[in-house]
């Protein structure tokens, strides 16, 4: 897939993933300006919500897919802003918890966009597990949990047959794919885990 494709993939990706917060913030400030005090707290409680979850995912954003900085190589930093950005997907009542174990620095974007394209599979929440080590990054779920299948099957269709699929849900798979020329990137089943694997051949 070329890259501009893939620019385009992501730029719908991004902006969908930001449309309903800033649809809400909008939406508060036109009952604000409407002067109806009766739903003053839910609006402050709107605003407050929203403009955290645009905060929290922006800052995701520009580490995984922006122009590369000293600030990923800041670990902690790194993973405080990736357990940020999974707080404001899906349902509260099914969050997704993360365990990252990401070693190497030179792998922390990899793994944000590994993060990103395994979240999307986790319907009901779960644990993801991230870790790494000389040749590989791995991110790990159980295949117990409730898992989007039509999704899962997009990315066996594209690490199997190619980038062929032109969906914006995609957007971080295909950028991951072509992040470094030389790894490959696979699925494998272990017992009851499913593993998404990038693996660096040096």
């Amino acid at each position: 897939m070329n890259n501009n494709l893939i620019t385009e993939l992501l730029c719908t990706r991004i902006s969908h993933d930001l449309a309903g917060s800033i649809g809400a913030v909008a939406n508060a400030v036109e009952l604000l300006e409407e002067g109806d005090m009766e739903f003053l707290d839910d609006i402050k409680s709107i605003l407050k919500t929203s403009s955290q979850n645009l905060s929290d995912r922006m800052k995701f954003f520009r580490l995984a897919c922006g122009i590369e900085n000293a600030n990923l190589n800041d670990a902690d930093m790194v993973k405080s802003v990736t357990k940020n950005y999974l707080a404001t997907l899906g349902n509260k009542d099914y969050p997704i918890t993360l365990n990252w174990e990401i070693c190497n620095p030179k792998n922390n974007r990899a793994a944000m966009l590994m993060t990103m394209t395994v979240a999307d599979l986790l319907i009901r929440g779960g644990t993801l597990n991230l870790y790494d080590n000389d040749k590989k990054i791995i991110a790990e779920f159980s295949k117990t949990l409730k898992i989007s299948t039509e999704k899962l099957d997009k990315i066996k269709t594209i690490l199997q047959n190619g980038s062929t699929v032109t969906d914006a849900t995609t957007a971080p798979l295909q950028m991951l794919l072509t992040y470094n020329a030389n790894a490959s990137l696979y699925l494998q089943e272990i017992n009851d885990n499913i593993l998404l694997i990038k693996e660096t051949d040096l």
